[in-house]
């Protein structure tokens, strides 16, 4: 993996791959990392932005349907029909089929996770029960909006490190990078 915090903008920029066929090959497995690495980030707060929005819809749910909802004192049902929420969320569409390498970044904190908590943090998640229906509509736009672009975001990653895995086995194929070279 990369060290040091990587830079998302730098890895998203159009122009970024240009040029691998003449990079350096560790340059080429130096990118593949970072990468990498941001891919783990986005994942991370994309899954955190579906728990939130699967939360709040079955928030939703509880209102319209007319059953009683938690409301901020009893956060302990809640919490028991956690495991229930999530499991149960909304259909998506299958992903890459990607397993992620790590589960989470290795940041404790970043500014997609500071956005994500903008719209809706644990103090948050207590209150919805406290909310009108329009507000927890909000609520749901604002934090599909944000998984929708941190989607998009992963996409192009997932394109790149296509691109540079795709370069690393060109090479091996053409004989211009060996084992051997790994090896030493």
């Amino acid at each position: 993996m990369a060290s040091g915090p990587v830079d998302l903008a730098a890895l998203l920029v159009p122009g970024y791959l240009d040029g691998i066929e003449e990079r350096p090959l560790e340059e080429i497995r130096q990118m593949r990392a970072e990468c990498q690495e941001a891919e783990v980030g986005l994942s991370y707060v994309r899954r955190l932005a579906q728990g939130r929005i699967d939360i709040v819809l079955r928030a939703l749910d509880h209102r319209r349907d007319g059953t009683p909802q938690p409301t901020a004192d009893d956060l302990a049902a809640m919490v028991d029909e956690l495991p229930q929420i999530l499991a149960a969320g909304p259909h998506r569409p299958p992903g890459p089929g990607r397993l992620p390498m790590l589960l989470a970044p290795d940041t404790e904190r970043d500014e997609l996770t500071a956005q994500l908590d903008e719209i809706l943090d644990a103090e948050g998640v207590g209150r919805l029960g406290d909310l009108e229906e329009a507000a927890l509509e909000g609520i749901v736009t604002r934090l599909s909006e944000l998984e929708a672009a941190v989607s998009a975001d992963r996409r192009l990653l997932h394109e790149r490190i296509d691109s540079l895995q795709a370069e690393i086995v060109r090479r091996y194929k053409t004989g211009s990078a060996t084992v051997e070279e790994l090896l030493s």
